[in-house]
């Protein structure tokens, strides 16, 4: 949980009230809320603020969180607040929002999810915990995370399209046999923000360095309007992967530090077709240094 300044935070989930279940959740429609957005609003990101950690990310301090089960989200516009979820959560609806709730859950898929044909979820202050068991902790198209905390997973986020990831710290992988664990994955489409985050795919503790801190592509799917700016990349084989023969347009990296933990560098293939990579004008910082 961080330390910020205290807020105290109440359960908000429409009408719902304070002791929240999944059958209060699958009331409503279906969770359509009209037409969904086509691309998500990226937050204001101040890439001069200190890099993320476990004190600005998560749960704030001082917040007083309701004990809550698994949730299956049905109705469109259904606000979480102040949850301690020992479970996980599955979204069949548009414009869902978890703020200031902690997650945790233990399934060997993903955390959180949006089903397909949904859009607009939204993550605020949130903490993931996958124990070591989940394989992703969000998936995979039309959501925002914003100054989300997730560890004890195989792997963080995987974004597809308009997917946006600001101001989080995606930490502590968890190795299981034959895991290719990245901090984050980019699985494919178009319109994905990667923004002043630390995403750290190293273990201090055993010196595994994992995959990637961030690996895009997965050998199928095109990756266009892709922006990693601002980020803490640290650990992997190469920190940044991009696929070798990765259908890539529209492919920006920029402003980003890199750690002094990966096995070989902090890049590989970053100069394919589609790709610009700019390094941040140190010329007396070193490659691993730059970003």
């Amino acid at each position: 949980m961080r330390r910020r300044p205290a807020v105290l935070v109440g359960v908000v989930v429409l009408a719902v009230a304070a002791a929240v279940t999944v059958a209060a959740l699958q009331a409503g429609g279906d969770g359509h809320a009209g037409a969904p957005a086509t691309t998500p609003t990226v937050p204001d990101v101040d890439l001069s603020a200190p890099f993320p950690d476990a004190t600005t990310t998560g749960v704030p301090a001082g917040t007083t969180l309701t004990p809550s089960g698994s949730l299956d989200v049905k109705s469109a516009g259904t606000v979480l607040e102040g949850l301690d979820i020992d479970g996980c959560v599955d979204v069949h609806a548009d414009n869902v929002t978890i703020r200031a709730s902690r997650i945790s859950c233990a399934r060997p898929t993903t955390a959180v999810r949006l089903m397909d044909g949904y859009s607009g979820l939204r993550l605020e202050d949130v903490e993931i915990d996958g124990n070591g068991i989940v394989s992703a902790a969000v998936g995979f198209t039309d959501y925002t995370l914003v100054r989300v905390n997730i560890h004890g997973v195989v792997d963080g986020p995987r974004m597809g399209s308009r997917t946006v990831l600001v101001d989080s710290y995606v930490h502590g992988l968890v190795r299981t046999d034959d895991s290719h664990n990245d901090a984050v994955q980019v699985t494919g489409g178009s319109g994905v923000s990667i923004l002043h985050n630390t995403l750290d795919a190293y273990d201090p503790a055993t010196g595994d360095l994992f995959n990637a801190a961030i690996m895009v592509g997965t050998g199928k799917d095109s990756v266009a309007d892709l922006l990693i700016e601002g980020n803490y990349l640290n650990g992997g084989n190469y920190t940044v992967t991009f696929r070798p023969n990765l259908d890539a347009s529209n492919i920006v990296g920029r402003g980003n530090t890199f750690g002094p933990d990966q096995r070989y560098g902090p890049l590989a293939h970053a100069d394919s077709p589609g790709i610009t990579w700019t390094w941040l004008p140190d010329p007396s910082a070193t490659a691993s240094e730059q970003g």
